[in-house]
């Protein structure tokens, strides 16, 4: 069953983004959204397992709002548009905030 997560803190200010970790799962989706994009240069994003097949995703115009730069080779940028449909094709959501 493969979860959407959506993270919209910032692991600097909030333990969303610590607890979400916790009950991610192989396959698992995270999107970053809102201050959650500032998770992009938090060091709980080393913990994630790459054995896991996590998909990392951040809504491009979030992170530009915040000057926060995308390593793409690391991340799939996004829009609405795609988060919408990843909440269509996903088993369940779980938004982070």
């Amino acid at each position: 069953m493969t979860t959407l997560h959506i993270v919209r803190q910032s692991a600097f200010t909030s333990d969303d983004f610590a607890q979400c970790l916790q009950v991610l799962r192989n396959n698992d989706v995270i999107v970053f959204i809102d201050d959650g994009c500032y998770n992009l240069h938090h060091s709980l994003i080393n913990t994630i397992d790459s054995a896991a097949e996590i998909q990392l995703k951040v809504i491009e115009k979030h992170a530009k709002a915040r000057a926060v730069t995308i390593d793409e080779t690391q991340y799939s940028v996004i829009n609405m548009s795609n988060l919408v449909e990843l909440t269509l094709t996903t088993n369940r959501v779980i938004t982070w905030q």
